[in-house]
């Protein structure tokens, strides 16, 4: 009977892995990916019994989903760049403190340009390029 209990356990801990492995490979394809793969499905086929022509065009349903929800990923990511560009435009020309997160020294000047790097939104102060969520203090223009 304990050798039952360790052959259930070791079949739970296989499962375990092969479902983290599933997911981690099923994150990783992209719409190249699957149309390699679609390809190389219709390339290996059997001739005497050939895909289904509803699973063929379930396939291709699929991609074409994928194309277009990539499409819209990038779209909304352009967009959102420049919304954030457009928030912080206010701040060009504007007086500003700012902690330097290398140094920790407080960084007073003027905002030159607000640029978007590295996923995030920049400010040159005074030719430094500072991340804005280090800016503490606005000051009014004089």
């Amino acid at each position: 009977m304990s050798v039952d209990s360790v052959t259930s356990t070791e079949s739970t801990s296989t499962a375990t892995d092969t479902s983290s492995l599933y997911s981690s490979a099923t994150s990783d394809l992209d719409k190249d990916a699957f149309l390699n793969l679609l390809v190389a499905q219709l390339a290996n086929q059997d001739p005497l019994d050939p895909m289904d022509n509803q699973d063929f065009i379930a396939q291709m349903a699929t991609f074409s989903q994928l194309e277009q929800m990539t499409n819209l990923n990038s779209s909304f990511t352009d967009f959102m760049q420049g919304q954030t560009l457009s928030q912080y435009a206010s701040l060009v020309g504007k007086e500003v403190v700012a902690t330097d997160p290398d140094s920790g020294e407080e960084i007073t000047g003027t905002v030159e340009a607000i640029s978007f790097g590295d996923d995030t939104a920049k400010a040159t102060i005074d030719g430094t390029d500072i991340d804005i969520s280090y800016i503490e203090e606005i000051k009014a223009s004089n």
